[in-house]
């Protein structure tokens, strides 16, 4: 091996500590640069307001005028147009200017999803933009539509504050469940939704250009504001999206097909409404577990329930915070929890009071606390009372996709009447209420009864020992009868169903239950 000579050597060393300072510098430079380069990281989009009008195409006829704040949906047919929700009237020049680089036909209707200043404050400037004498005291070229609650609380707010000014009112309210008309060239449904963001939502349907403007039941910038002031529930939210799953048919997985505009935020598909809705859902059952708990605001806030989801929706500051959204929702959720109890164990306990007051006050609360809330058996000798589990293998559903994937109930007798409660969870595929819970009293005296919280209306006759009979009526016309025939070993019972919908479908089912 050929040795090296001390030049050579400390020339490879000089190169060596050249070759390190050379990678020291570059090194310190890359740090110098990542240092200076910015960081980015996931930001939530907030669909602020940006004072200027975004123009965007979003199927068929259908599109989105944002950056206004609330969105506006205009639909363009071949000789008027069509607007839903009219923004602030301080937008109201930059909207119908963006109007005009889509078409120049006269705005001839308008639709108002809620009575929200930002969703109305633009009816003035927009209906008056054309010529016509629809309403020829206001000089008005346009129709403003909108459900009566809206109207109502437009005209005569119950809070005691102001009544908006006459010249932005509707001038067509309707008070039926859904308006249908054939105009800019194309059929439209107004759906009227109760008791969801407040109690005069309207869902607007497009149906040719397949798009569905949902207003402010639906948002992706927040969680959904619950303006229970006027007349706005957490369920009716619920529902309200369940409604819009209902209306939308996706083209591929879920995407595609039926667009979405919401209220706030950008254009979605079934999917994004399916997860806000489950969002909602899974939200609401962790605070009905507090509340049932016996849980305070404060449990449930600890308890961080909305924790996954705060990131995408949660506010701090603002007009609606995360705070205040739970506060709605408890407030509602526990009373509602408070109210199901009442009604499903009061009966019983009236029964046996006789009873009680005799025992000692530690025996009764002793008995009290180790009864199970929803499985004992009560002492009846009524054969049909107790906790009843639909028997989803043995039951039958015409049409079939109107069966529950579960479905539980509770006929509690006393005092010559008894309490019906029923909870419904509905199929998977996200139709209907996931789960939906009913209760009334009645008799089985022939008489009607009014169902809690529904214009339903029941009637209950006894045949025998083993069988009942019940009717039903509903609004616009929806009927049902049913046979209830208990089994010899008061174990199983059979509820044998026909009726007809609001719709005029008909629809029967063979119910089979087992005894808890």
């Amino acid at each position: 091996m050929k040795s090296l000579t001390c030049a050579q050597i400390a020339a490879a060393v000089g190169l060596f500590a050249l070759g390190v300072e050379i990678r020291s510098l570059a090194q310190g430079e890359r740090a110098q640069q990542n240092a200076a380069a910015p960081v980015y990281r996931p930001v939530r989009p907030t669909y602020a307001s940006r004072g200027e009008i975004q123009v965007l195409p979003v199927q068929g006829s259908v599109y989105l005028l944002a950056g206004a704040g609330s969105n506006i949906t205009v639909q363009v047919g071949p000789d008027a147009v069509m607007v839903v929700d009219s923004n602030d009237a301080a937008m109201s020049q930059k909207v119908l200017a963006a109007i005009r680089t889509l078409s120049p036909a006269p705005i001839r209707y308008i639709v108002n999803t809620s009575s929200d200043p930002d969703h109305v404050g633009g009816n003035e400037a927009l209906a008056t933009s054309a010529e016509g004498t629809v309403n020829a005291i206001l000089g008005q070229g346009a129709r403003v539509y909108a459900h009566e609650n809206t109207f109502s609380r437009m005209a005569n707010p119950r809070d005691g504050s102001a009544a908006m000014p006459t010249a932005i009112l509707p001038t067509d309210a309707f008070q039926a469940a859904k308006k249908t008309m054939f105009v800019t060239g194309e059929p439209v449904e107004l759906i009227h939704q109760p008791s969801a963001h407040t109690d005069g939502d309207l869902i607007v349907f497009f149906r040719k250009s397949d798009v569905v403007a949902a207003g402010d039941v639906f948002v992706l910038n927040g969680y959904p504001v619950i303006d229970t002031a006027r007349g706005g529930s957490f369920q009716g939210v619920i529902d309200a999206l369940n409604r819009i799953i209902d209306i939308t048919i996706p083209e591929f997985n879920a995407m595609g097909g039926t667009r979405v505009i919401p209220g706030h935020g950008r254009i979605a598909n079934e999917i994004d409404v399916v997860e806000y809705r489950d969002m909602l859902t899974i939200i609401r059952d962790r605070i009905q577990l507090i509340a049932e708990e016996g849980g305070t605001l404060q449990d449930v806030k600890a308890a961080k329930v909305t924790l996954e989801y705060d990131g995408t929706y949660g506010l701090a500051s603002g007009p609606w915070t995360t705070d205040r959204f739970l506060e709605t929702s408890f407030k509602e959720i526990s009373a509602q929890v408070a109210k199901t109890k009442l009604s499903s164990r009061a009966a019983p306990l009236r029964q046996d009071q006789g009873k009680r007051a005799a025992a000692s006050t530690t025996r009764t609360a002793a008995a009290e606390t180790a009864k199970p809330a929803t499985t004992a058996r009560r002492t009846s000798s009524e054969p049909f009372d107790g906790d009843w589990v639909l028997n989803t293998f043995q039951s039958q559903y015409l049409p079939s996709n109107t069966m529950p994937y579960r479905r539980e109930m509770t006929l509690a007798f006393a005092d010559g009447g008894f309490t019906h409660t029923t909870s419904t969870w509905r199929r998977t595929n996200g139709n209907d209420s996931p789960l939906a819970r009913t209760t009334y009293s009645a008799k089985l005296d022939g008489k009607e009864y009014a169902v809690t919280a529904s214009a339903a209306k029941v009637v209950f006759k006894r045949v025998d020992a083993a069988t009942i009979e019940r009717t039903a009526s509903a609004e616009r016309g929806a009927t049902e009868s049913a046979t209830w025939t208990l089994s010899s070993d008061r174990n199983t019972l059979t509820i044998v169903t026909k009726g007809k919908d609001a719709a005029g479908s008909e629809y029967s089912s063979t119910q089979v239950y087992d005894r808890r």
